[in-house]
């Protein structure tokens, strides 16, 4: 065979599948490769092929000392980047193990095919749990598509039942809302919708929605003043509630969890010399409540009243269940 385009398009994709910046592929391999699909080829050519491959923007590096010859310098993804991704297919709880495999596939293929070997390597060894099945997959899909045609969305919403198994809620009542965006926290997936029983947002998780369609009715714009990020610090665990200014005194060891929580630009002052105040603007929730107690002690509410009260309520509550069952003590 003689047709260069044929034969540019084989240099092009043994050097994206062969070479990386640890495997330095040759002229004479290149030769040989091309020789094998039935295309004369030397070093003259190779090198033209070459320089034609730079000039459509393809990042070829030439090694000049031994041993020499060419290698891909740059791809559309760097192999820590396709790890990152691969990680967070594999730790999703909306995809099946065989869907994030094949995805993850999808994403190696992007790499040589040595980067795309030890990226393989990892995946059997690290820890994940995922969808038993596609139908949170498939709920996510058509969730998408509302957002993407700005349409309304349908669905029943489901508990879990003592039997483990789904059921619906209010009665197996149709769910009619204007779906506003997704949320991916504590690794589950959740929508963002408005409700005309609710105040503000509605949250539901999308593993826990069936019968999902998408609706021929136009969603309600979403309010171009909402901030995504914003409204994800004021909230925990995705549990809707009324939202408040709280402050909140930490000690000042806590400053890591403070930034974790609210974000490097909470507004933070000091207190005395063993504590500082955050105020900011919560979801005052159950969620919320058990966060502060997590610390035992080192974060206190200070304001406002009614929300100390719900602390030190849920608190005496706390209280009384433990000595409920408690063992009694022995005598002697």
């Amino acid at each position: 065979m003689s047709n260069p385009r044929e034969r540019l398009l084989l240099t092009r994709a043994y050097l994206t599948e062969w070479s990386d910046e640890r495997h330095i592929v040759s002229p004479a391999e290149l030769i040989a490769h091309l020789e094998c699909q039935g295309f004369l080829a030397d070093r003259r050519t190779v090198s033209a092929d070459i320089a034609l491959l730079r000039q459509s923007g393809m990042r070829i590096a030439e090694q000049k000392s031994r041993p020499f010859g060419y290698y891909l310098e740059n791809r559309l993804f760097e192999p820590a980047e396709v790890q990152l991704l691969t990680d967070l297919l594999r730790s999703s709880r909306v995809l099946t193990r065989e869907h994030s495999d094949a995805l993850s596939q999808k994403l190696a293929s992007l790499l040589g095919r040595y980067e795309a070997a030890r990226l393989r390597h990892d995946w059997g060894r690290k820890p994940c749990v995922q969808a038993s099945d596609e139908c949170t997959f498939l709920n996510l899909k058509r969730v998408y598509e509302a957002l993407a045609d700005g349409k309304k969305l349908s669905f029943h919403y489901c508990q879990y039942a003592p039997e483990k198994t789904l059921v619906s809620r209010r009665k197996g009542s149709v769910y009619l809302v204007n779906p506003c965006m997704t949320l991916f926290a504590d690794g589950n997936c959740y929508l963002l919708a408005d409700h005309p029983l609710h105040e503000g947002f509605a949250h539901y998780r999308v593993d826990k929605m069936a019968d999902v369609c998408v609706c021929e009715e136009a969603r309600a714009p979403l309010d171009p003043a909402f901030d995504p990020a914003q409204y994800a610090k004021t909230v925990f665990s995705m549990y809707p509630s009324e939202q408040k200014w709280v402050r909140l005194a930490f000690d000042k060891n806590l400053m890591g969890a403070v930034i974790d929580r609210f974000g490097a630009d909470a507004a933070i002052a000091e207190l005395d010399e063993t504590a500082f105040v955050v105020s900011a603007p919560v979801r005052v929730s159950p969620p919320f409540f058990g966060w502060v107690f997590q610390f035992g002690g080192r974060v206190r509410i200070l304001s406002p009243n009614d929300v100390c009260e719900r602390m030190a309520l849920l608190i005496e509550a706390a209280k009384k269940a433990a000595e409920a069952t408690a063992p009694p003590e022995q005598t002697g």
